[in-house]
Formats: C-alpha cells, structure tokens, sequence
C-alpha cells in the first residue's frame, strides 16, 4: 500500500526542511513526499532544493492552507494520504505503528495519533502498543479530535469527503474530518507521535473571530446534512460547546465581554456537565465566566 505525505507550506523556511526529514527518518518510508509551496516570499525554495526523491516541491500562486492541501491530495498517487504541517514533526515509528493500523481494519477511513509538545524531546513509545480508539460521530461533532498533522487517511475516503474549504481559516481541517466520519469509521491511537508546535504568531482576537466563523459554518453544514435530525440533546449539547469554545478563545484574546456573553449562552443552552475531555473540571464554565464578568466589570468601572 502506497503512502503519500502532503505538507503545506508558507513563508516556513526556519521549519519545513526539519518537518521534511522527520519523514524521511520514518521506519516505514513514505513512498512520496508532496511539499506545496503556497507563494512564500522566504527562502523555503531554497530550503527544499535540497531534498531529492521522493520529495516533490510544488509552488502555486499563494491561496491559503487549504488550497495547498487540496493541490497536495490532487497530486498524490497514494492509496494513503498522510498529512503534516511544515512546523510540526513526526516520531521516527510514527507510520510504522499508523499503517498496520489501517491495513487491519478496511472499514477504518482515518486515524489520528496523540501528540507531544515540538521542539522537545521525542517520547520513547510504550510497548504493547495500545489499541486505536473509535472516535464516535456524536462525540467528533462537539469538539475535534483530530491534529491534522497526525492525521493519515484513506485516498478514496478523503476525495469521496471533498475538498479542504477555502473559505475557512484555522477549522479547515475539522470540517473536512466531520465530513469523513459521516460515511466512515475514524479512530485517533494514543501513542504521542505527532510533534504539534504551538502557534504563536497572529492576532489573538483575529483568530478568535475567524475560528468563530469557521465553526458556525461547520454547525450550519451539519444541521444541513441531518446530523442533528432527533436529536435536540445532540444539537444542544454542541452549540453549548460551541459558545465555551468561543468563551474559552475570546478570554485569551482578553476580549472579556465577548467572553461572557459566549459563556453565558453554553450554560443557558447546555447546563449540564461535559466530560473531562471536552471541559476539564465539572464547575470549568461557571468558573471562566465569573471571571470574565468580573474583568469586563472592572475595566468598565476604569472608563468611567
């Protein structure tokens, strides 16, 4: 079975050339290495010429991440698709433990990996290798379980899903994997063998408002495509996800009273618990809003 990676660039220069030889060091060689320039103005055609078979650098006119990924996946040839970001990083055995994975299981369209904090230490994996775990369609729609970097699929799956879409920012990849996990089974192992590196450049409060858009985008896709047909606990408990998220990204970008207000609407439309996985501590909203009342309290008293 043939793998082929696709990885996305712009203006990485500093990172792609290490995200590449992390694919090249696997145990389990990729058969080609897709790298789709999306019109960097740096020196990451420089860094690339270095690399020969099986790495193919492609260039196109800049068009964001996601045409760059669908450029990636209309080249491959590959009966698997393994996507990575050019900051990111692959554990050696990363494939060696995803492909076996695959193979063993026909129904299963996509598999994820845990991830570990890059640069940093690689981990030494545990052994036996602990089984893949099933994502469920009712837990995916609540809250993505999936880095997109750890993320290898099946060619078919993937174009019988559709394109990353261009009109989102920062939850492409989420869609597209809701997507997936309509018509086929997806699964995420454990073991930590993607190397994720946080983001750190951009505006805060940009990124919450594009992450805010691209979401309500992906609720209005699933309400279109039934998902949420019956099931008004379903529909209640992802738009009260929904506004904890928001609450959650508005906070960081100190917007306070966009905050509360998002808080506000999760406990008002999903007052019941969610599980650690999703909001770590039982009382974690009520908490995170009390707080952002008090802040947006306290700076208006400042105006005044």
């Amino acid at each position: 079975m043939r793998i082929s990676v696709v990885i996305p660039t712009y203006n990485a220069a500093a990172t792609v050339a290490e995200a590449v030889r992390s694919v090249l060091a696997q145990t389990r060689p990729a058969d080609e290495v897709i790298v789709v320039d999306d019109g960097s103005t740096d020196d990451t055609a420089s860094a690339l010429a270095a690399f020969g078979p099986p790495v193919r650098a492609i260039r196109q006119a800049n068009g964001g991440v996601s045409s760059a990924r669908n450029r990636g996946v209309g080249e491959a040839t590959g009966d698997l698709i393994a996507f990575l970001d050019a900051d990111d990083f692959w554990h050696p055995r990363k494939l060696e433990r995803q492909v076996p994975v695959l193979l063993a299981d026909p129904a299963l369209g996509l598999l994820g990996t845990g991830t570990f904090a890059w640069p940093g230490a690689v981990p030494t994996l545990a052994e036996p290798l602990p089984p893949a775990r099933p994502v469920a369609l009712t837990d995916l729609v609540v809250r993505n379980a999936f880095a997109a970097s750890s993320v290898v699929a099946r060619a078919d799956v993937l174009r019988a899903a559709g394109e990353f879409d261009t009109r989102q920012q920062g939850t492409e990849d989420y869609d597209l994997w809701l997507r997936v996990a309509q018509f086929a089974a997806v699964a995420n192992l454990p073991t930590p063998l993607t190397g994720y590196r946080v983001a750190t450049a951009g505006s805060l409060s940009k990124n919450a408002a594009r992450m805010e858009a691209g979401m309500r985008l992906i609720l209005g896709k699933l309400a279109a495509a039934g998902v949420f047909a019956g099931k008004p606990r379903l529909r209640a408990r992802v738009w009260g996800y929904f506004h904890y998220s928001c609450g959650y990204m508005h906070s960081q970008a100190r917007d306070w009273s966009a905050a509360a207000g998002h808080l506000a609407r999760s406990l008002t439309r999903y007052p019941l618990a969610y599980s650690p996985a999703e909001v770590r501590h039982p009382f974690g909203r009520l908490r995170l809003l009390a707080a952002c009342a008090v802040k947006t309290l306290t700076r208006r008293g400042a105006a005044r």
